[in-house]
């Protein structure tokens, strides 16, 4: 085959190829989108475009470990068989960590799947899911020191855990892991109303207040009626 005529091909098949990726890229944002909406027929509609996406690529670690996301948005809005769902969540995030180990969402969405297990099945089920959760949110951060949300559940993991001999709760290290992804991430509102608890938990009782306030003057705030409502909670309880 001439020289010419094998350039134009790997030129074209260099074309698909980008013009595959930005299809795959353009798929991924809008499912995504579909997850952050928190509705449940929205966040199905997810699932069922990135199971889509796997019958097309089953080795495909975006697709994965964006379904491990959909399942605990979509496991925090159901009732019945809730358990179930966060345990197939999870079934996707550790294919995500074993296809894509390099890739910090996959281990980011583990930890949080852990954590919704062991909440889901009572108090010793959380406790054993400590160290798996932090190992997983250890690995995060190895893989990108600025992944913000990573420190907000490091925040919550020191501040809800037991202390020592029991389990890694430490008052100081849940305020400094909160500050730090308000650090990174300062429009964050949920960020924020961490910061206002770890101040609370560590007597900073004035400060945590005015956090609080801060995040109930804002107006970003209705947009998230539930962030709304546990704001709204924690204010009736501080006075």
């Amino acid at each position: 085959m001439p020289q010419r005529r094998l350039l134009h091909l790997a030129v074209l098949a260099a074309l698909l190829l980008t013009f595959t990726l930005s299809v795959h890229a353009a798929d991924y944002a809008e499912l995504a989108a579909l997850i952050l909406t928190k509705d449940v027929s929205k966040i199905q509609s997810a699932i069922d475009g990135l199971k889509e996406l796997l019958g097309q690529n089953p080795d495909d670690g975006e697709a994965l470990w964006l379904l491990s996301k959909a399942y605990l948005y979509l496991g925090d809005r159901t009732e019945e068989g809730r358990l179930k769902v966060f345990e197939t969540g999870k079934k996707y995030a550790d294919q995500a960590v074993e296809t894509v180990p390099d890739n910090p969402h996959a281990h980011y969405w583990l930890s949080a799947l852990l954590g919704r297990i062991g909440q889901t099945r009572g108090i010793l089920s959380s406790l054993s899911m400590v160290r798996p959760m932090k190992e997983a949110l250890d690995r995060v951060l190895e893989l990108d020191e600025n992944y913000a949300a990573a420190y907000w559940v490091l925040s919550q993991l020191y501040q809800q855990a037991p202390g020592f001999p029991l389990s890694i709760g430490n008052k100081k290290l849940a305020l400094e892991n909160a500050r730090r992804a308000v650090e990174l991430a300062p429009e964050d509102l949920e960020f924020q109303l961490q910061l206002a608890k770890a101040l609370e938990h560590n007597g900073q009782k004035a400060e945590a207040k005015a956090v609080l306030e801060e995040i109930r003057s804002n107006p970003r705030l209705k947009d998230d009626s539930d962030l709304q409502k546990e704001a709204e909670e924690l204010h009736a309880k501080w006075q």
